[in-house]
């Protein structure tokens, strides 16, 4: 008799673990991401990509405005382990809705506005041992949920680029003769580097006074490099790209308007003449989304 008793005092233990698991999953946030384009990778998240997270509660029909400190949630840093995004602490749910706030890659607790930051002056500089090489601790994104409930059952973040992204393409023409060479090297010349965040609305505004820079772009293959730059105009009377082959450096002009979110690819067409004592080269933009 002892023994029944034994086994179900077992089983009814067991059960009130799953109840009690059930009951509490519902006040625990999750969080969940995706991409109004590629990040810097050109992939989805990646295992052990990190985010900042924010979230500020309304009173009522009004909400609070987002802060350094004193939010619901500061600050919380979430890691994506592959599968999903796991928080430092244990997240739950506010009795009112709140509006959420994501920032990518995860930014040390500063400023909401007029955050100073510069973009990577070498972007070739790979990413290694758990650090964001140049080009990837460029790519700043922001994503903003607004009134979510715990009836909505997690928090929905899409995110979007607040940097430019440039592609530059070298194409052979119907004028070159051989293939391109190995030792290739692409830079953008007289860009401004630094910029002023505003994570309440996910802008960022060029600093004027920062001076300009020289960027090494990155290369993704023999013939395509590409770099994150901060929005900004540039003016056809300065170089805009330097491309360096076998020691001879190339200098091309454009008058260009880089805008956040977006995507320019410059196609860069290579001829040469019959003697080879001279490249021909010609220049074309087009726009699009940030992909």
């Amino acid at each position: 008799m002892k023994k029944y008793i034994g086994i179900a005092a077992l089983l009814l233990l067991a059960v009130g673990c799953d109840t009690n698991d059930e009951l509490q999953n519902p006040d625990t946030i999750t969080v969940e991401a995706a991409l109004g384009g590629s990040r810097a990778t050109l992939t989805n998240f990646e295992e052990g990509d990190q985010m900042s997270l924010y979230a500020v509660e309304y009173s009522g029909d009004k909400v609070a405005d987002v802060q350094t400190t004193g939010n619901f949630i500061n600050n919380e840093k979430m890691t994506y382990n592959g599968t999903k995004w796991e928080s430092v602490h244990t997240l739950y749910w506010s009795a009112n809705a709140c509006d959420f706030y994501g920032f990518y890659p995860y930014q040390p607790t500063g400023p909401m506005s007029d955050l100073l930051f510069e973009v990577a002056a070498d972007q070739s500089v790979p990413s290694a041992d758990g650090v964001l090489g140049g080009y990837e601790q460029s790519d700043l994104m922001w994503a903003k949920a607004t009134e979510v409930e715990r009836t909505d059952g997690s928090v929905k973040l899409q995110f979007n680029h607040m940097m430019t992204r440039v592609v530059v393409d070298i194409v052979r023409g119907s004028g070159y003769e051989g293939e391109l060479p190995d030792d290739i090297d692409v830079h953008l010349y007289n860009t401004a580097t630094s910029a002023f965040v505003d994570w309440r609305i996910g802008s960022v505004e060029v600093n004027k006074r920062g001076g300009h820079k020289t960027i090494k772009m990155r290369q993704l293959d023999g013939d395509t490099f590409d770099a994150i730059v901060v929005p900004q105009f540039i003016e056809r009377s300065t170089p805009l790209v330097e491309i360096t082959m076998e020691g001879i450096a190339y200098l091309m002009e454009s008058s260009i308007s880089f805008r956040p979110g977006k995507q320019h690819t410059l196609t860069v067409i290579l001829n040469t003449s019959p003697d080879q004592e001279k490249i021909e080269i010609e220049l074309d933009g087009e726009v699009g989304d940030w992909q």
